[in-house]
């Protein structure tokens, strides 16, 4: 186990740990500037968009952004953002929030070419990174890699790393085996993504406003009863973010990469933009023009992580000396610690059980995107099935799973899969632009 983890470690600290920020952050702005300025310039036209009535057939475009959320909004808003802290510092916060800017234009970029490219077998629409790589770009045997990357993701992130956080913060909170957990869930998640898309995205739409609504609530009153204190933190973030006094000394280059290395890929992994997955879900839309089903993937974000990570870093940051600097608490540990503090022994109840459903419905939309990939690489509906089977048996797995190697696999799969998504959305930039300049000129 442990020369597994030195190996991830390698790669997700000396490759993929300076190269995400660097992709992010340069093409995510480069695209801001070609298309993306009306993110700033126009938000009454995306506002507008959001909030019409859609009448024609099919899944809404509220509910593919909802089955979109339902994959975003999960244990990277909590378990990630705590361990991105721990990591990187105070200052992963500042980076956290800024890659939320430059992936804005990257999720919408993806989302319009998803629609676009998108298929209709007869029965439901279909579309994805892989049907953009393969008939936008020409390049059928990237989709091909990508589609098992992104298969892979679906176990890994999308499944074990949710459980694993569901299990630790129940044997915390309530005392209960894992492992008995584990097989409860996996028989419900079965049930769930046997019907397909709609019942996965009836699911969705009811669970995921309930329970984000009950965590913001609870967020802010801890934050609003603090405010007092909030000048410190924010303080705390921008000075661990640029260290320069350190950095003159020798090792602020070392502090800040490491908060932007943490902040950055905990951001990503928490929204996925860049990353491919959630145009599977945007495709489903019954929007016929893709720059408006962008506007969605653009709300997707902010909401994602300029919202409910920031919520959970600024009740974390609240007792920052007290459970990270004295107590090097870490993960779900952290979480209950930071939220008890404030709200009593009621916090282990209230955050066991937001996790459990945030990841119930994360880990149903990963498994109808593991699904849609397969259905990709093959028409045989057996496969489908075994792949059900597997990410069912995944779900036990991650009930007792050691959570360092999942965290390890997990920022080395989602980091090849968004450099190889983000740089193919680079390639077909000036075809989003023309669709996005031809939009606004109506």
């Amino acid at each position: 186990m442990k020369y597994i983890e030195s190996i991830l470690e390698f790669f997700n600290t000396y490759i993929f740990g300076p190269a995400l920020p660097f992709v992010i952050f340069i093409v995510g702005t480069f695209l801001f500037i070609k298309y993306g300025s009306f993110i700033l310039t126009k938000p009454s036209k995306i506002i507008y968009v959001l909030t019409s009535k859609n009448e024609n057939e099919g899944m809404s475009p509220l509910k593919s952004a909802v089955l979109a959320l339902a994959s975003t909004l999960g244990v990277g808003n909590i378990v990630g953002v705590s361990t991105a802290i721990y990591s990187g510092g105070a200052g992963a916060v500042f980076w956290l929030t800024l890659s939320a800017f430059a992936a804005m234009p990257l999720k919408y970029g993806e989302v319009v070419l998803a629609m676009k490219y998108r298929i209709d077998d007869g029965k439901e629409k279909r579309g994805g990174a892989m049907y953009y790589m393969r008939d936008a770009l020409n390049m059928p045997f990237l989709s091909v890699i990508f589609a098992f990357l992104c298969i892979a993701n679906s176990i890994t992130v999308g499944n074990i790393v949710q459980i694993n956080a569901v299990t630790e913060s129940f044997s915390h909170v309530f005392s209960i085996k894992p492992i008995y957990l584990g097989i409860v869930i996996s028989a419900i998640v079965f049930i769930s993504i046997y019907k397909g898309a709609k019942r996965i995205s009836d699911i969705t739409a009811t669970v995921i406003p309930i329970v984000t609504l009950v965590y913001i609530v609870l967020s802010l009153y801890i934050i609003i009863t603090n405010a007092d204190k909030l000048y410190g933190v924010i303080k705390l973030i921008f000075v661990e973010a640029f260290n320069f006094k350190a950095f003159l000394g020798g090792v602020g280059g070392y502090t800040i990469s490491r908060a932007m290395r943490y902040g950055v890929a905990r951001g990503i992994m928490s929204n996925e933009a860049g990353s491919g997955t959630s145009p599977i879900a945007h495709a489903k839309s019954n929007l016929s023009n893709p720059v408006e089903q962008g506007f969605w993937g653009i709300f997707e974000v902010f909401a994602d992580t300029v919202v409910m990570c920031n919520l959970t870093a600024f009740v974390i940051l609240l007792s920052f000396d007290e459970f990270v600097i004295e107590k090097g608490l870490s993960g779900m540990e952290l979480v209950l610690a930071s939220y008890g503090k404030y709200i009593g022994s009621s916090a282990g109840f209230v955050i066991a059980i937001s996790v459990l459903l945030f990841a119930y419905a994360t880990v149903i939309c990963q498994g109808f995107y593991g699904v849609e990939c397969v259905a990709y690489l093959t028409k045989n509906k057996k496969y489908q099935f075994i792949y059900r089977i597997l990410f069912c048996v995944a779900v036990i797995y991650g009930s007792v799973a050691s959570s360092k190697i999942m965290w390890g696999l997990t920022d080395l799969n989602i980091s090849v899969m968004t450099v190889i998504n983000t740089l193919c959305i680079l390639i077909a930039s000036g075809e989003i632009s023309k669709a996005t300049h031809d939009y606004f000129k109506k």
